[in-house]
């Protein structure tokens, strides 16, 4: 056994020498320094690549920016309750997010609902959510509100009107809730009181409760009803009023009361980002309805 060893040993040490003698380690590659993948990069020439295509890119985006801005406008580039021309109440511009949007690129289009959306204030809301892009959902029992007034609507796919009362819950998926469902004259709203304030008290709890659920924003259209009899002129906000909770009004002042507490709590309570909106129309229109065959000439105060 030793003498195995012994001549295996000897082998190997004479092909080692036949091999060179010594060992000698390989020559170091170029760029050793680097990593791999900054090697593998450099060989290919992709960092060139790479260059070049964001240079063609900004230059693309750049000729198109030039362009849109001399041959097309865009719609109003807020997402949220700004740029409608509703009695240009400052609140209701202000309350627009998002800013600017680049140009070239168009504002994302939303999906709104607008109960009592057939009535005079509420069709000429939908005429400007149509025009700025957006899909409409009308929800309307049509107590007041007329179909003729969306009717030029009715063959545009991204309008939609829905023979509902807001009293009874509705599911619907939308970003933005515009709350207008109320009849808005005391001919109207003395006619049945307690359906009134029904609509303003529990279709504003429904409606609050469905932009709870699905994270809308919601809009509530109140009326300067709610100083009652009031001793300042002109009301500020910050004026209480001087109210009659009992009166043949009440059912329309005290429900927009109830509505606008109802709002301010959810906000409050649930952060829903509401906007309530006062005194929004003081107007004579195209779009006035028709008792015994005479036109109301009365100014809508919602």
């Amino acid at each position: 056994m030793a003498s195995e060893l012994t001549n295996r040993r000897g082998a190997a040490a004479h092909g080692s020498a036949s091999n060179g003698g010594e060992y000698s380690p390989k020559p170091s590659k170029p760029l050793s320094w680097l990593s791999r993948a900054a090697r593998y990069a450099a060989a290919e020439h992709r960092p060139v690549f790479a260059l070049a295509g964001m240079l063609f890119a900004a230059a693309l985006f750049t000729f198109s920016s030039s362009s849109s801005t001399s041959t097309s406008s865009y719609p109003a580039a807020s997402a949220g309750f700004g740029h409608l021309a509703i009695g240009g109440h400052p609140s209701f511009r202000e309350s627009s997010v998002g800013g600017k949007v680049p140009l070239g690129l168009r504002r994302r289009a939303l999906r709104v609902l607008v109960t009592g959306g057939a009535g005079f204030v509420g069709s000429h809301l939908v005429d400007r959510l149509v025009e700025r892009g957006d899909s409409v959902i009308v929800v309307d029992n049509f107590f007041t509100g007329r179909k003729g007034n969306v009717a030029h609507h009715l063959r545009n796919p991204r309008f939609e009107v829905i023979r509902h009362d807001v009293v009874e819950p509705i599911l619907l998926e939308v970003d933005q809730i515009y709350h207008l469902a109320c009849p808005a004259s005391p001919v109207h709203y003395k006619y049945n009181p307690i359906k009134t304030i029904k609509t303003n008290v529990v279709g504003t709890l429904n409606m609050l409760g469905l932009a709870k659920r699905i994270g809308a924003r919601f809009l509530l259209t109140s009326t300067s009803e709610v100083y009652g009899d009031p001793l300042q002129h002109p009301q500020v906000e910050t004026y209480w009023g001087n109210v009659n909770p009992i009166g043949v009004r009440s059912c329309y002042d005290e429900g927009k009361r109830t509505a606008e507490t109802l709002t301010m709590d959810y906000h409050r309570g649930a952060n829903l980002e509401v906007l309530v909106l006062f005194k929004c129309l003081e107007s004579i229109a195209f779009r006035l309805i028709f008792v015994g065959g005479n036109t109301i000439g009365y100014l809508f105060l919602i």
